[in-house]
């Protein structure tokens, strides 16, 4: 089946109008996100000026390695030091 060139010509334009469309409103997407983005962050200076703290955070798995392990192995004791 052959399609006029009237016709082919209007697919072409409609598909160029959806595409537009399409970028437009993804666009408007990606600018929406970042304005949300940006109203919900909170700049660590402006956090460090407000309120002095020392930015760290402590973990105790480290200190229950560092102490030594001891082992009971036929009737020895056996230290495991890290």
């Amino acid at each position: 089946m052959r399609y006029s060139e009237q016709f082919m010509e209007h697919i072409e334009y409609a598909f160029h109008a959806f595409c537009k469309i399409v970028l437009r409103h993804e666009a408007m997407n990606a600018w929406r996100d970042l304005k949300r983005k940006e109203a919900r962050e909170i700049s660590l200076d402006y956090l460090m000026s407000e309120r002095y703290f020392e930015p760290s955070a402590m973990d105790s798995y480290f200190e229950k390695q560092d102490k030594p392990t001891v082992f009971l192995v036929l009737g020895k004791e056996v230290i495991r030091a890290t």
